[in-house]
């Protein structure tokens, strides 16, 4: 990507110097949180779409995994967390399968009594 990226920068006339940074946009070398935002409110604007930021791509990467079986100890590793406990605290609301898998385990282990 990155030699890609450098190509087009000298292609357009911006030089290859903005392409070190993977991110950059040719004018400097990291977008700003604001700008991207802005960007990204426009397109969504466009789209006919409600406004949402980025930490909700996040949040949606992490409930889409969760549903799909990762278990909470990978999730914390994909999202950086340093404690198991953080991510259980943050996510473990989202996963409705987890909760049915719960209660079927408590009914299970009550039948067994």
């Amino acid at each position: 990507y990155k030699a890609r990226q450098h190509q087009c920068f000298i292609e357009h006339g911006y030089g290859g110097k903005m392409a070190e940074h993977v991110f950059s946009n040719g004018l400097s070398a990291y977008p700003t949180v604001v700008g991207l935002q802005y960007i990204l409110t426009k397109h969504l604007e466009e789209a006919g779409l409600p406004r949402f930021t980025f930490h909700a791509f996040r949040h949606t990467h992490a409930s889409l995994l969760l549903n799909a079986g990762i278990s909470y100890k990978e999730l914390q590793h994909r999202l950086g967390h340093s404690t198991l406990a953080m991510t259980m605290d943050t996510y473990s609301h989202l996963s409705k399968e987890k909760e049915k898998e719960a209660v079927n385990f408590f009914e299970k282990a009550m039948a067994n009594l």
